[in-house]
């Protein structure tokens, strides 16, 4: 074999084996990229599920918080066009009222506790009508003060009264809201007021600028009349009525009890027409007996009975009791009726 024939197999055989290894390098690359690209896809899509997923997530608990922050601002605002609507219909309903005849109001609540310290004596008993800044003949509670009380009389304890008016002014409260309407019950049917209602109520209450005297009968009658200084001054009977149209309170009659206890002495069980009720300290204590109301009507005084009560009186007070029994037509039918 002569070189060059040499030479050219040689040639072949070197041309083949780097063929073949550069074809070998290149698979083992191709394949190993391929490789590498692969898991570059599965990583960049794996990624992309977790970002997608957390977007979603996080768009989900925007959407969501936003949602609930609308229907709160929803009820909300349904809640203040609701008060807005209910603050129209109070002020074109006290535009209305101020228009009309003045009328004292009582909250069904106050109305209640005014009865219940009513019956629980056959003496009268009285206090005070405290009202709202903006409405000033609107009463929402009636407050007692210590008091000793006959069937004729309220004696108010000047040092209680003082008391009343400090707690009153400590809360804010102005004196119209809390020291212009007296209320007071008599014990029999007849709510026009005694000679002595009248004089307490001028004494008392004739420099107020103005001031109401409230009266409640036995039956639930009832006389209010409204004094004022101003101009020339007057006073004119007024209508009285209970103003459903307020939210109220529940009664509380175990709290009633209370303050008629610790605020009202009554000096004597002698009664307008002709019976008594016990006092409520004997009622509590004989409440024990289920279903009972704690008043009992007792034997009718007789005349003997009423000469000694009024010899016992003191002279200013026997003079109220006779001006009382001068009004009181209740007394004297009752008394007819008897003989």
């Amino acid at each position: 074999m002569t070189v060059d024939i040499r030479l050219q197999v040689m040639t072949v055989i070197t041309a083949r084996t780097v063929s073949v290894t550069i074809v070998r390098s290149v698979r083992h690359i191709v394949r190993y990229a391929t490789l590498l690209c692969v898991w570059d896809v599965v990583l960049n899509v794996l990624i992309a599920e977790n970002l997608f997923a957390g977007i979603v997530l996080q768009f989900v608990k925007n959407v969501t918080r936003h949602f609930v922050q609308i229907v709160s601002m929803k009820k909300d605002y349904a809640k203040v066009v609701k008060i807005k609507e209910r603050i129209k219909i109070m002020k074109s309903r006290r535009k209305n009222q101020q228009n009309q005849r003045p009328m004292l109001r009582f909250s069904p609540t106050a109305w209640a506790k005014l009865l219940f310290m009513r019956d629980v004596t056959d003496n009268e008993v009285g206090g005070f009508g405290v009202t709202d800044a903006d409405d000033l003949l609107f009463v929402t509670d009636f407050v007692l003060v210590k008091q000793k009380v006959t069937p004729v009389s309220v004696s108010f304890d000047d040092e209680a009264v003082a008391d009343y008016f400090e707690d009153q002014v400590e809360i804010s409260r102005q004196p119209e809201q809390f020291a212009r309407i007296w209320l007071h019950s008599h014990p029999g049917d007849s709510p026009e007021p005694s000679y002595t209602d009248e004089q307490t109520f001028a004494r008392v209450f004739g420099s107020c600028d103005w001031a109401i005297m409230f009266i409640v009968a036995q039956d639930g009658k009832t006389f209010a009349r409204l004094r004022f200084n101003a101009g020339p001054g007057g006073d004119v009977k007024i209508p009285v009525c209970v103003d459903y149209s307020y939210e109220f309170n529940a009664a509380d009659f175990e709290v009633w009890q209370q303050q008629y206890l610790a605020n009202v002495v009554e000096e004597t069980v002698f009664s307008l027409n002709g019976k008594t009720k016990k006092s409520l300290n004997t009622q509590l204590e004989e409440a024990e007996v289920f279903g009972s109301t704690g008043f009992d009507s007792l034997a009718v005084s007789s005349s003997e009975d009423m000469i000694e009560e009024l010899e016992l009186m003191h002279p200013s007070e026997r003079q109220a009791f006779m001006d009382e029994l001068a009004v009181r037509s209740d007394f004297w039918d009752e008394y007819e009726s008897e003989v």
